[in-house]
């Protein structure tokens, strides 16, 4: 079976979350790629790294590449989750719209104990510092 392939911002702790729990839980349909692994092939679809490191991105199966909230739509529609039938409802999906972009360029203000209320725990968190990680605004 072929798989997606999520791209995903090691340095971030709900994204990296997010991508192992999709990783250990739907491996037979999607594979995870750090943005920096993958930044070739994401720059052949004219992806920056910076838009990249800010909105997850998608390839799927036929090789098309989505980036923001159409990413995370299909991401969720891939694993099946409950996400993706609330994501496809159509206020929520108006809403997510606009809202994504919002949540993606903030994240890093985001604390961990809100990815592990969402995921259980977090992955990785020795980056960070009292619980929050940050990166520069140039770096977003």
């Amino acid at each position: 079976m072929a798989k997606i392939t999520m791209y995903y911002d090691h340095n971030c702790p709900i994204c990296r979350t997010e991508a192992y729990h999709m990783r250990d839980k739907h491996a037979d349909k999607i594979q995870i790629v750090s943005v920096d692994d993958g930044l070739a092939e994401l720059e052949k679809f004219n992806i920056s790294r910076i838009d990249a490191m800010t909105y997850l991105c998608v390839k799927d199966t036929d090789g098309t590449t989505y980036k923001g909230i159409e990413a995370v739509r299909l991401l969720h529609q891939t694993a099946q989750t409950k996400f993706a039938i609330i994501l496809s409802l159509p206020i929520i999906k108006r809403l997510a719209n606009w809202i994504y972009p919002i949540f993606a360029r903030n994240r890093y203000y985001l604390p961990n104990w809100l990815t592990k209320l969402l995921f259980g725990k977090v992955a990785d968190k020795n980056n960070c510092e009292n619980g929050t990680c940050n990166l520069p605004f140039e770096e977003r």
